[in-house]
């Protein structure tokens, strides 16, 4: 049984600060995120994330990467949006921790990069 709707699907995020990603909902609360910028090579990782569904296709999904990063997107499937904070570390900042805030387009997609157009549903 899934444990959540987003489970086995693929997104793509263009955030408005130029950072853009393929998104893999993997079994097991698993993430793959893959960056599909040219200048970052396919860089990818697989992390553990916590998912919380609300109603109107609203999710929250957050996840601490290896190096400390933190991240927490909120997932808006009704409107294809999704909005980003992140905390990574930074000395020179307030408590040794920089927020970063960007958002933009989210999209279901099919293995083959159509549109997934199909109901989430568990």
């Amino acid at each position: 049984m899934k444990k959540h709707k987003l489970e086995d699907r693929i997104a793509t995020i263009h955030f408005d600060s130029g950072l853009q990603f393929r998104i893999d909902f993997l079994p097991e609360n698993q993430l793959r995120w893959t960056s599909i910028r040219e200048e970052d090579a396919g860089a990818t990782a697989i992390e553990t994330i916590h998912v919380e569904e609300y109603p109107g296709g609203i999710f929250s999904i957050d996840w601490v990467e290896e190096d400390g990063l933190c991240v927490s997107y909120t997932v808006d499937t009704s409107n294809h949006y999704v909005k980003s904070f992140m905390i990574f570390t930074d000395e020179t900042y307030r408590g040794g921790r920089r927020p970063f805030v960007h958002e933009g387009p989210f999209q279901l997609i099919l293995e083959n990069g159509e549109p997934d157009l199909a109901p989430l549903q568990n």
